[in-house]
């Protein structure tokens, strides 16, 4: 399926995505409020800080998913959100314009990194219409934000703080706006509401999220956290000359990342951790004085591959959320603190190694960490081409018109029309790109409303069935 023909309400999630990314570019490039400060704020510490309390706050949500699900329904936790990242650039600017210790800015990171959290309302509003959209909105929300933040950093100082404090809020009305919306229509704009935890545990819920594309997530940020923190052209590194310009700079990295992200989920997913590995352990190996842009070139090289793998992983968790009933919050949820908690390890981590070189080599050891991972869970998104040739097979038919006959859900037939071919379990599970929990559940609804018993009486029930 192409791309959606971009309409009013696609550019309204976009512009309201956006006011969130255009914040975070005015407040780690801190010089648009109060100049360089290189060598005067904590960039290490502060780093960690926000990337530990981004991690921590996605936790939090996980542990009180079934209280908080869907998020962007959840008015007045939204608006906490909101006014903490509002609160982060006041407490930021009163360090940067001597009003306050620069200590403080460690305060300042730490509730920019609670504060962030709004961002999932967005992502969980995108995710319950679909891939094609999501990838349309999130793409055009990075370049829509880049272009906010360059008009805003024209402004003076005093005026960029408070435009900038306003900015959290933007998001969090915008996405009010949509979700009455939402209301208002019903269910017609989007497939199918993500399923609510209501009648699963937290534990049951966690079983059925696939663990390995978690740590996939989690490695490659592990070695985007340590090389931004080698060579980081963001925050407070920025100089007040450039700082437009090389803000810039992630948000492309951002956009090409989703490009990429949603072109390989369309042909072969697996070709984009093939992709993204290797061009992180080429960032992780570029000496810092052979790149004319110190460490810019490296940092960007570094968030491609990691933002690519961040962006398919969430492509293909939207089918479960439709397909399997998952969560959204839940997923989107592990997935932050997966991005996070990788992230601050390997910037922690380039304190405790004594060199560059050892720490690029932890950088490639996780790297090869996460292939092998991802090589244990093979991904097979075919094209729609492919799938129709496939479904003219006579056991396709015959699976296709059990799954009607007996109400399977679209995921039951996936797994029924594998199982039918003698496949295992596990082949399902690393095919479907799904959790053994969730096989077995689909296995287990497949008889119960197949009324069979077992593997060989859903042949015999298949082979009853007319092909023609």
């Amino acid at each position: 399926m192409p791309f959606p023909k971009p309409n009013r309400a696609m550019l309204f999630d976009s512009a309201g995505l956006a006011c969130y990314i255009a914040w975070s570019f005015v407040f780690w490039n801190g010089s648009v409020l109060f100049g360089d400060l290189r060598h005067e704020a904590p960039v290490g510490e502060a780093q960690i800080v926000q990337a530990a309390l981004t991690a921590l706050a996605a936790l939090v949500l996980v542990l009180l998913a079934r209280r908080t699900a869907p998020l962007r329904r959840r008015t007045v936790l939204l608006a906490v959100f909101a006014a903490v990242s509002s609160l982060a650039i006041v407490v930021a600017a009163l360090a940067g314009f001597g009003r306050a210790p620069m200590g403080w800015m460690l305060i300042a990171f730490a509730l920019s990194g609670l504060g962030s959290t709004l961002r999932l309302g967005w992502e969980e509003r995108m995710s319950v219409q679909g891939v094609e959209r999501t990838a349309v909105c999130a793409g055009t929300a990075y370049l829509l934000g880049f272009l906010l933040f360059a008009l805003i950093s024209l402004l003076p100082a005093l005026s960029v703080l408070a435009v900038s404090v306003l900015l959290p809020f933007g998001a969090f009305g915008l996405l009010e706006i949509a979700v009455r919306g939402e209301r208002e229509r019903g269910a017609s704009e989007v497939r199918m509401l993500p399923a609510s935890l209501d009648g699963d545990s937290l534990r049951v819920s966690l079983s059925r999220v696939p663990w390995k594309p978690m740590a996939a997530i989690s490695l490659a940020f592990f070695g985007y956290g340590a090389t931004r923190a080698n060579g980081v052209i963001g925050g407070f590194e920025v100089s007040s000359e450039f700082h437009g310009a090389l803000a810039g700079v992630p948000a492309l990295a951002s956009f090409v990342a989703i490009l990429l992200a949603y072109l390989f989920y369309r042909k072969n997913a697996m070709l984009a951790f093939y992709l993204a590995f290797p061009l992180m352990a080429m960032a992780s190996l570029l000496p810092a004085s052979l790149d004319p842009f110190g460490g810019g070139t490296t940092f960007s090289v570094a968030l491609v591959g990691a933002e690519l793998v961040k962006y398919l992983v969430w492509f293909l968790f939207i089918d479960s959320f439709f397909k399997d009933g998952l969560s959204a919050l839940l997923c989107l949820a592990l997935m932050r603190f997966a991005q996070w908690g990788g992230s601050c390890l390997g910037q922690i981590m380039t304190d405790v190694l004594p060199t560059s070189e050892s720490v690029a080599i932890a950088i490639l050891l996780s790297l090869m960490a996460a292939l092998l991972v991802i090589m244990g869970s093979p991904l097979s998104l075919k094209s729609p081409a492919v799938v129709e040739e496939d479904a003219v097979d006579a056991l396709a038919l015959r699976v296709k018109r059990v799954a009607v006959q007996c109400g399977l859900s679209p995921r039951e037939q996936e797994v029924l029309a594998i199982w039918a071919t003698g496949h295992t379990g596990a082949y399902i599970e690393k095919q479907l790109f799904i959790s053994k929990n969730t096989v077995k559940t689909h296995l287990n609804h497949i008889y119960a409303k197949t009324k069979t018993a077992n593997r060989e009486e859903l042949l015999e029930l298949l082979e009853s069935v007319d092909a023609g």
